[in-house]
């Protein structure tokens, strides 16, 4: 499960959708108090002189919301505690229920070893251990370096030195960001928020379509193409 909060207007801030994989923005489609948990169940709202008596209690609120990209549908819920009748006291973040998210993956085009460390920190990242998941995307980062060649005697001029094989100026400070989020995780303790792991994960998942995606498809036309050529000519000596 993930969570999530909601903000004054009621709208779930940007997130991962489950659906599409996009980080998008939810808008709340219905929701309603739909089970009093403790220490009953029952489905009324309870009487301000019942709360006096018992205290505290704790109400599901079951959110039905829209992501504002794909347009399709997630199940929150949201547990909300009333100190008095129509005061509610701390509003937890938002669980989301369904459908269940699952972690990211970098496609398959990417080199294997990069996908692992990927992999492990989307592992992380669902399971909001975020300090880990920034140390995980760091090493994704340091390991497709690697992959491209990049010389340096820190992860810092590696990912400077990505300019002379050819990367854009805007992937090197991608990769810059993901590194900073993997060293105040690990030297400095930082924690950071669900949002700035998941954009830092974007970044990455997006240099690795660039890089290594398009590359292949380019190559896939081109192989596509000569196939047909060939054919062509086999017919038409």
């Amino acid at each position: 499960m993930t969570s999530l909060t909601v903000d004054e207007n009621g709208l779930v801030p940007p997130g991962l959708c489950p659906n599409c994989h996009v980080h998008s923005g939810f808008s709340i489609r219905s929701s309603g108090l739909s089970t009093y948990i403790w220490p009953h169940v029952q489905t009324e709202h309870p009487s301000a002189e019942y709360q006096l008596e018992y205290g505290m209690r704790t109400w599901l609120r079951q959110i039905l919301a829209n992501c504002g990209h794909c347009g399709k549908s997630v199940v929150l819920h949201q547990l909300i505690r009333f100190r008095e009748y129509g005061e509610t006291g701390e509003v937890p973040r938002v669980i989301q229920v369904w459908p269940e998210r699952q972690p990211r993956e970098l496609h398959a085009s990417a080199p294997n070893a990069v996908r692992d460390l990927f992999a492990e920190g989307a592992r992380a990242e669902a399971a909001e251990a975020f300090r880990a998941a920034g140390a995980m995307y760091r090493a994704a980062v340091e390991e497709l370096c690697k992959d491209l060649g990049a010389e340096g005697n820190n992860l810092f001029s590696e990912i400077n030195d990505l300019v002379n094989r050819g990367v854009t100026r805007e992937i090197v400070e991608d990769f810059h960001e993901a590194r900073f989020l993997g060293n105040w995780s690990l030297h400095d303790g930082l924690e950071f928020s669900a949002e700035e792991v998941a954009d830092v994960a974007d970044l990455i998942a997006e240099a690795v379509h660039i890089l290594y995606v398009q590359p292949e498809e380019r190559r896939a036309m081109r192989d596509a193409r000569k196939a047909r050529r060939d054919a062509f000519a086999a017919g038409n000596p």
